[in-house]
């Protein structure tokens, strides 16, 4: 903000305070005026009847110059803020996709695993079920010899 915007608001937060203050101050006791009314007088402003002196200028620029540096410099700071949030979500987010990917990969990978596990507890079982009855004395079910193999 400007230096000039500044007074200028402070005037009139001033001026908004007399006016609200004002009908209070009138209900609690009479007051005496002590400024004599508005003559209607076209006389200039005493701040155009004394304009700002080249040094008063030129240290009003000078401060605007400042608060315009820091501004752009905070614009900077922001920019660069922004940049690394983004860089950093963004790795966030990859870094999520590939626990996902994982976490379902070895979901696929365990159901594969209790499938096979189930058809070699299955066959596992037949075998032993056929050991058993081959020591019973039932020979059908026992494994057969492979043949022997032949001359080369």
């Amino acid at each position: 903000m400007t230096i000039d915007f500044l007074r200028s608001a402070s005037a009139a937060a001033l001026l908004a305070g007399c006016l609200i203050a004002a009908p209070l101050s009138a209900q609690q006791a009479p007051v005496e005026e002590t400024e004599a009314a508005d003559s209607g007088s076209m006389d200039p402003s005493p701040v155009t009847a004394n304009p700002s002196s080249a040094e008063e200028q030129a240290a009003r620029e000078s401060a605007n110059q400042s608060q315009l540096e820091m501004q752009r410099a905070q614009l900077r700071s922001n920019a660069e803020n922004q940049a690394e949030y983004d860089a950093r979500r963004s790795s966030y987010e990859s870094q999520m996709q590939l626990y996902e990917n994982t976490v379902e990969s070895r979901a696929r990978a365990e159901a594969e695993y209790a499938q096979i596990k189930q058809l070699y507890d299955a066959i596992h079982a037949q075998w032993e079920a056929d050991v058993a009855a081959c020591n019973a004395g039932n020979r059908k079910r026992c494994a057969q010899t492979p043949p022997p193999p032949a001359p080369q």
